[in-house]
C-alpha cells in the first residue's frame, strides 16, 4: 500500500511540497553572499570600505582601469568569507587616480580616494606680461 500525501486544497498542496523541496536544495551548500560595503564623502577624498573577513592581503587585488576600480579577492581557504569575489566600481571623475590608498584590517579593506583639487583639473591661470 502506498501512502500520499492528500491536501483539501489542491493550491496549498502543491506549494507545500514546492516549499519543501526547494528548503531541501538549501542543504549543506552555503549560499553566495555579497559583503557588505559602505560609501563615504569627506571633504577631500572619498572612502569606501568592504567587508571581506577572510582574505589576505595577498589574496585581494585592485585594479584600476579609466575610472572603473576592480576589487577582486580569491580564496581556497575555508575560513574566507566566500571563494571568490570581484565587483567593479565605477568612480566619480573627481577621483585622482594617484591619489588611490588601500588598507586590510582585520577583515575590512578600507580605500581612500583622493579628489582633485581645481588645479589637478587643468585649470590654471594665466599670466598676462
Amino acid at each position: 500500500m502506498n501512502l500520499t500525501h492528500s491536501a483539501s486544497n489542491r493550491l496549498l498542496g502543491n506549494l507545500d511540497e514546492f516549499l519543501s523541496q526547494t528548503l531541501r536544495s538549501f542543504g549543506p551548500v552555503a549560499a553566495a553572499r555579497a559583503p557588505g560595503a559602505y560609501r563615504y564623502e569627506e571633504k577631500d577624498s572619498y572612502r569606501l570600505r568592504l567587508d571581506l573577513p577572510g582574505f589576505t592581503r595577498e589574496e585581494i587585488s585592485l585594479s584600476l582601469e579609466k575610472r572603473d576600480l576592480t576589487v577582486t579577492a580569491k580564496s581556497e581557504r575555508e575560513e574566507a568569507f566566500q571563494g571568490t569575489f570581484e565587483r567593479t566600481y565605477t568612480l566619480p571623475e573627481d577621483v585622482d587616480p594617484e591619489g588611490i590608498h588601500a588598507q586590510l584590517d582585520h577583515g575590512v579593506l578600507d580605500l581612500t580616494l583622493k579628489k582633485l583639487t581645481p588645479t589637478d583639473h587643468g585649470i590654471r591661470t594665466i599670466e598676462i606680461v
